[in-house]
């Protein structure tokens, strides 16, 4: 198994923020265990403080007691006397008032050796003896020295509460003792042991050496006068500070205990060891938190470390594997992973350049797939996508090795031929069977998902040599325009460059831009031919646009509508000629002779399928002022059969404002009777080819009655342009035609030529 290999760096930045949190883990484990420490050493030096505190004050207390009970010998005298000499009613009154002097003891009395009440300060004294411990008073009165002796605890039947008793014997004078009692309440003792105790979970005990309880705060009576384990009687004249178990709850403790001035009787304060860390695991947490926050810290800033040096070292590693990357981005189209234009041209270049010195010649084809768009539009850019990618493995696969293939953008390939042959003609003919072999390769069927296609390309071929210098850029343009020159013979062929073809396009080119001049400087004009009505002669005319180039001089429109079609100048032009006419029809109202005169304008597809047509129509009329049946629009017969609803829907808004229609050419198309009956028509126009030919074919013959017939079935009256022989206009009138325009009436002239015609009667010869 490979070992993973750190980066030094990496390293480094680790280690070093291993030795921060080392450091940090050793700082905050040194600085818990000194406040551990400190805090069970402050709950030590304030438990002896307050045991020695205890110590005095219980001291005090005892030796209280013990001087009172001392002092009843000579209060009463009792060295002096015999047991039976004892004023049994004196000394009680005495032991009453010294009892009503002293706030801690309760009860005072004097027993004989069988614990007889010898006297005492309360008349329930005489019961004394049954409440005492068990031998309390044997074991006092046998003490060899007068000392003060304690008993255990135990319960005053009269107050039902807890108490101790404290006895000094007493010699009298007949060697015999008596023993001096007092009854001290337990609840006292506790209060004197808890003055001024503010140690939380603070455990006080008033216990004898052998572990006997006498008194504890917090009070537990059932434990009182039990023995506690394990016995402090080793503790003798100093504090003592022990580990161990409280003396009241078991708990893991400090214990500390400090012996009395009386023999065997100790105070004992136990703090549990909960309660003396209580604040320092606040200490404790919050040096946690910090020091965890700190780690995070430095977890953080060593993480942010690596991932900047992670992110220098990518963005190293990207900078230097990206140039193949930018080079690919830059010099190959990402779909078909083909040479883009960039680098086509930057291999052209050099390709011309090696052909100049070697004197070979090469070519260039330029491809274009046929109705991709529909392509796209049909089955999606997915499947489009799809027919690009095979296009391009099969072109290569159709190539040598040292030819490129290039995608310029869309569906538009270019291949590169080099080094073909010394002599131009043998450089086209291999070319050219170059291009006839990639022809076949793509029109073979394609599988694009689970559909089967079949394509067609249109290729233009461009031959470059080295007796001919030219540009990688005029190359590809020429290449360009010989696959324009295949597309509108009807694609899917190859084609070599012509000169001719350049000529063509840029007079194309120069047209366009001539034309574009000439809607800014009014280079336009409208001609009129009359149209003649056998009985009441001229009756209307058709405006036709006329061209007066600055240098060309008078342009008819076969030269120039063509393009202004292809460059949608066609709808500007056209607008012009609606508003100018209209302008005349406006003029010719106030003149006797011209008021009643209709007046045809020609419409182009492209002007008639402008959404606002409609509109534009209708502002010139308003604006013009003119009558609207006077205006009379010709559309052709593929016009109107293109989108017929369409057609039909502006057709009746344009008839609802009064304008009237015209159906120029019929019968050049493939009109439906049931179309024509639909269509708001006012006029059929015979067109000038079936006219021509009146009395040379019988079948055009056929055709203008066929059309004057039907014409006359609906309702729609009929016009035959290009009337050039009276012959024609004989024909035309016999079969019940009697409307004509053509040369026979008038050529195409400018306004006051027409106008010169108004009420003149034409020559038919």
């Amino acid at each position: 198994m490979t070992r993973l290999k750190l980066p030094r760096i990496t390293v480094w930045v680790l280690g070093l923020a291993g030795a921060f949190l080392l450091s940090l883990a050793l700082a905050a484990a040194s600085l818990v265990w000194s406040l551990k420490q400190a805090a069970v050493n402050e709950a030590e030096s304030e438990a002896a403080r307050f045991v020695s505190g205890a110590v005095v004050a219980l001291n005090r207390s005892l030796l209280g007691v013990d001087v009172l009970l001392a002092s009843q010998d000579e209060q009463l005298g009792l060295s002096l006397l015999v047991p039976d000499w004892i004023d049994a009613a004196a000394a009680s009154r005495q032991m009453h008032g010294t009892v009503q002097q002293n706030l801690m003891v309760r009860h005072l009395a004097l027993l004989d050796a069988q614990a007889h009440v010898l006297a005492s300060s309360d008349i329930e004294g005489v019961a004394l003896d049954s409440w005492l411990p068990a031998g309390f008073v044997a074991q006092a009165l046998a003490q060899p020295m007068s000392e003060l002796s304690i008993s255990a605890p135990v319960v005053n039947f009269a107050s039902s509460e807890r108490v101790i008793y404290f006895g000094r014997p007493i010699k009298l004078a007949d060697n015999s003792r008596v023993l001096a009692v007092a009854e001290v309440q337990v609840s006292l003792l506790n209060a004197i042991l808890s003055q001024g105790a503010s140690i939380s979970g603070l455990e006080i005990t008033l216990e004898r050496g052998d572990g006997q309880l006498l008194s504890s705060e917090p009070a537990q009576e059932q434990l009182w006068g039990t023995r506690l384990s394990p016995p402090l009687g080793q503790v003798r004249t100093q504090k003592q500070v022990l580990r161990g178990s409280a003396r009241l709850s078991g708990q893991a403790a400090i214990v500390l205990a400090q012996p009395t001035l009386y023999r065997d009787i100790l105070i004992c304060a136990s703090i549990p060891i909960d309660a003396v860390l209580a604040n320092w695991r606040e200490q404790r947490n919050f040096i946690l938190g910090v020091s965890l926050l700190f780690a995070l810290m430095i977890l953080a800033s060593a993480g942010l470390a690596l991932w900047y040096l992670e992110r220098l070292a990518q963005a190293r590693q990207a900078i230097a594997s990206s140039k193949a990357e930018i080079e690919q981005l830059a010099f190959f189209d990402p779909l078909t992973n083909l040479p883009n234009r960039r680098l086509l041209m930057d291999r052209l270049q050099h390709a011309l350049s090696a052909n100049a010195r070697s004197g070979r010649c090469g070519a260039l084809l330029f491809l274009d797939l046929d109705h991709f768009k529909t392509l796209n539009d049909t089955l999606g850019h997915e499947v489009g996508d799809l027919l690009l990618q095979q296009v391009a493995q099969r072109l290569k696969a159709c190539l040598r090795e040292q030819d490129t293939v290039a995608r310029l953008g869309g569906d538009e390939f270019v291949v590169m031929l080099e080094d073909l042959a010394e002599h131009s003609l043998e450089a086209a003919a291999l070319a050219r069977r170059i291009g006839e072999k990639i022809l076949a390769s793509l029109n073979q069927p394609y599988v694009l998902m689970t559909q089967t296609y079949r394509s067609t390309c249109s290729v233009g071929a461009a031959l470059f040599e080295a007796t001919t210098p030219i540009t990688a850029a005029d190359l590809l343009k020429q290449a360009d325009i010989a696959m324009y020159q295949v597309k509108a013979r009807g694609r899917n062929d190859l084609c070599f460059f012509d000169p001719q073809m350049q000529a063509s396009i840029t007079a194309h080119a120069q047209l366009e831009e001539d034309l574009q001049a000439a809607l800014v400087s009014g280079e336009f004009a409208l001609y009129y031919q009359p149209q003649y009505q056998l009985q009441d002669g001229v009756v209307g005319a058709e405006a036709l646009i006329r061209w007066r180039h600055p240098r060309r001089g008078l342009v008819p429109p076969m030269e120039f509508i063509a393009v202004a079609e292809e460059s949608e100048l066609i709808n500007q032009i056209g607008l012009w000629v609606l508003r100018t006419a209209c302008q005349q029809l406006a003029r010719w109202q106030g003149d006797p002779r011209a008021c009643d005169l209709h007046l045809a304008v020609n419409v182009s597809a492209r002007q008639f399928r402008q959404p606002d047509f409609v509109a534009q129509v209708s502002t010139v009329v308003h604006e013009s002022g003119i009558k609207p049946h006077l205006l009379k629009l010709e559309l052709t017969e593929s016009l109107v059969l293109d989108n017929v609803m369409d057609t039909i829907a502006k057709m009746n808004e344009l008839k609802n404002l009064g304008v009237r229609f015209s159906m120029d050419d019929f019968g050049t198309g493939q009109s439906s009777l049931s179309y024509l009956t639909r269509l708001p028509l006012n006029q059929l126009k015979i067109d000038q080819s079936f006219v021509r030919n009146i009395g040379l074919q019988a079948t055009d013959d056929v055709i203008v009655q066929t059309i004057i017939g039907m014409a006359r079935s609906l309702g729609l009256s009929v016009i035959a342009e290009g009337v050039e022989t009276p012959a024609q206009q004989e024909f035309l009138a016999l079969h019940g035609c009697t409307l004509y325009q053509g040369y026979l009436f008038g050529k195409p002239t400018a306004l006051p030529d027409f106008e010169a015609l108004l009420g003149a009667a034409p020559s038919l010869s």
